[in-house]
């Protein structure tokens, strides 16, 4: 028997497209989104509405409870009716820091409609806007939830006119966005107003909110909402205008069904043909079709099992099904299907087309992997990459106390990595350090306590610290190296890898042999590697990579260089292998240390929000640490600041800021773009890398590498 009684009517409705809602609800940080989604809870019956905004269900983590902060995506299939007709609302609640952005990313791939939150005071802030960019490309619909306007009329003691004013002004900056990050004809359909039932006003704290829909039926005005607080009787506003009332209204009038979504969303998120019997299956949410099911989040179950959530795109999911992993070329067999209530899943016989659900699979599976049943798996494509906002740009090194325990180590990384796809997990050869990267130090601070409470090993861990990137600022010399037993000799050049919008056209010359994640290009401008064996072509592309996993600056990646094979000679006994890898490296590291070659650092953008009378202040700390100030914006009672600032001068500066206003401020950073460190310092940063590494103080000269041209 289910622990949840909703369970058997939910496995019955999951054939009628038509009933079935996918919604996530997305926001910037302390906007009130897993407050809102208690109240969605108290809504379907599976909590009390006394609880609601306080229990904070959704965020069942121990880290999330003792933080207060959302930190995985949660998932929570709600059975809600409208006039005696029950709707299936599978409900994604996200993190809202952006140091877990890339969980957003993720779950918005499986959802068909976002809840956008806006705080009423703060209006839309950086992450709001990243957030609905992110929905938008997924072709995900918003619809709006103007949070926390009991704070316009308590607080700030706004009139009714200053009220409509500001909401006016969060609806039109929402336009906006949908103007700017919507394709056409979507630009149109999707933009939203009061009048069309596409946005709701409320406080999820208090529990009411309403669209103009509810107030016309309840002949209520804004003006009874201000009187409400006046008089001390806001309680009786959660009876007369519950917030789920509005939330759902929305999600089933506004949101599209599985069916009519995957209709117009096919094409944008999956990378095959769309004629094709799959991709028709595909686009019609098809039952009786091939089982596809793209995987959003992972995380080790027992027996080496991996507990897998994402959405049946087609076909239908039973225990005992043996699904293809496309990405992995490998098989798994399911051995559970559940639907998932946040904490807790319910163990099902089937799970059918436009669901939600977690799968407990067979050996190991990574986020953002595609299933598809073994008859369907030959030409089978993959659901296109996700595009994440951000990349890993703060490292910490981590190894066990215990040598012997480094299997286990690299084991527990692995499983990390392949749960968290913004983890990178790297061995520094020159170090012997094992080193894992991430966005922030949140993100690092949460990855290492969960490394430290799975792997039961004893470990040390490095303070964190920034991820560099060498780049060349101009075309460089045309090096000729040879292999290190003088048998292979090739001449490389390497140039800044230009924007496409700057690309001249003899820049496009030569076939594109390799590109790898930091965008570094390898060309064929010599025309001879359609002439040599497979194993020397790799044993050439390794070498670009080796050179561009690790510069010759200070050993850090190299990124945005285009690299020209000019011309090669390979010996008569020589078909690959080191030798040719090594001599590839050299030549790409003498043409490189000929091109201005520039130390990069990452740089956030910082928004701060703070008291006016502490806005000054808060100015003057960003600028200490490097910081530029580019925008001041008066919002009520808080002054906003934006500007940018080196990631390398954020550690510490949580303490600083928070201990100078005393805990008044908030403010958000994430990465925003790379930018060349000034000479001076930037010597001082590469010889403080080279020293760490355990290499030469002086950065080698281009002739180390390179032979004399004859």
């Amino acid at each position: 028997m289910p622990r949840f009684k909703q369970i058997l009517e939910i496995q019955q409705l999951m054939g009628r497209k038509e009933l079935i809602r996918n919604i996530g609800i997305i926001a910037h940080i302390d906007h009130g989104k897993t407050t809102l989604a208690d109240s969605l809870l108290a809504g379907a019956g599976l909590l009390s509405p006394k609880m609601a905004g306080m229990a904070r269900v959704l965020d069942y983590l121990e880290e999330e409870q003792k933080r207060k902060i959302t930190i995985k995506t949660a998932n929570i299939s709600l059975l809600y009716k409208v006039a005696g007709t029950p709707y299936i609302v599978n409900l994604v609640d996200t993190p809202g820091h952006v140091d877990f952005t890339g969980k957003v990313t993720r779950a918005l791939r499986v959802i068909d409609g976002a809840v956008v939150v806006v705080d009423a005071v703060e209006e839309i802030m950086a992450q709001t806007e990243i957030v609905t960019r992110q929905a938008l490309e997924e072709r995900v619909r918003p619809v709006l939830f103007i949070n926390k306007v009991d704070k316009l009329i308590i607080e700030l003691q706004l009139n009714e006119e200053q009220i409509q004013k500001k909401l006016d002004n969060i609806i039109s900056r929402f336009n906006d966005l949908i103007e700017l990050y919507a394709e056409t004809p979507f630009k149109n359909q999707w933009k939203i107003g009061a009048s069309l039932g596409n946005v709701a006003f409320g406080s999820a704290l208090h529990g009411w909110g309403f669209t103009m829909n509810m107030a016309k039926q309840h002949g209520i005005k804004f003006s009874d909402i201000t009187k409400a607080y006046a008089n001390g009787q806001q309680a009786k506003l959660q009876t007369t205008l519950p917030v789920y009332e509005a939330i759902f209204e929305m999600a089933i009038n506004v949101v599209p069904n599985p069916r009519d979504a995957q209709a117009y969303r096919i094409e944008k998120i999956w990378d095959g043909q769309i004629n094709s019997k799959i991709g028709n299956a595909l686009v019609e949410c098809s039952d009786d079709a091939p089982t596809i099911i793209f995987v959003t989040n992972v995380h080790s179950g027992s027996n080496g099992d991996t507990v897998a959530a994402g959405r049946v795109f087609s076909g239908k999911v039973k225990k005992g099904d043996k699904l293809h992993l496309v990405d992995a070329l490998s098989e798994t067999e399911v051995k559970e299907v559940s639907i998932d209530m946040g904490s807790l899943r319910e163990e099902v016989s089937e799970v059918s087309a436009g669901s939600l659900a977690s799968f407990t699979l067979t050996g190991a599976v990574k986020a953002g992997e595609t299933l598809v049943d073994l008859a369907h798996k030959d030409g089978m494509a993959p659901f296109e990459g996700i595009c994440y906002v951000s990349e890993p740009v703060v490292t910490l090194a981590v190894e066990p106390k215990t040598p012997q325990d480094i299997p286990l180590l690299l084991d527990a990384l692995e499983k990390l990595a392949s749960e968290d796809p913004n983890l990178k997990v790297t061995a520094d050869k020159q170090t012997g350090e094992y080193l894992l990267s991430g966005m922030g130090e949140l993100h690092l601070e949460i990855a290492i306590h969960q490394l430290k409470s799975t792997c039961g090993i004893d470990v040390t861990v490095s303070s964190p610290r920034v991820v560099y990137m060498e780049s060349a600022q101009k075309k460089g010399a045309v090096a000729l190296a040879k292999s290190p037993n003088k048998q292979n000799s090739f001449w490389v050049q390497v140039m800044p890898e230009a924007e496409e919008a700057n690309k001249s056209a003899d820049e496009d010359s030569g076939s594109v042999l390799s590109v790898d994640e930091h965008r570094n290009v390898l060309l064929d401008c010599s025309g001879k590697t359609e002439q040599v064996s497979e194993e020397a072509l790799e044993a050439i592309i390794a070498g670009f990579e080796y050179a561009c996993r690790a510069g010759p600056l200070c050993g850090e990646p190299v990124r945005h260089l285009k690299v020209n094979l000019v011309d090669f000679q390979l010996g008569e006994d020589e078909v690959g292998g080191s030798e040719v890898m090594h001599g590839v490296g050299k030549a790409v590291f003498g043409s490189f240390l000929t091109a201005d070659p520039a130390l990069l650092e990452p740089v956030y953008k910082i928004i701060i929000s703070v008291a006016t009378e502490l806005a000054g202040e808060s100015s003057r700390i960003l600028s200490t640490r490097h910081g530029k100030v580019t925008l001041f914006e008066q919002k009520g009672l808080l002054t906003v600041i934006s500007g940018y600032i080196p990631v390398s001068e954020t550690f510490g500066f949580s303490k600083e800021l928070r201990s100078a206003t005393s805990g008044r401020a908030f403010w958000q950073t994430f990465f925003d773009h790379w930018e060349k460190i000034p000479q001076k310092l930037a010597l001082q940063v590469i010889g403080d890398l080279r020293q760490r590494k355990g290499l030469a103080p002086e950065v080698p000269k281009p002739e180390k590498f390179m032979e004399q041209q004859p």
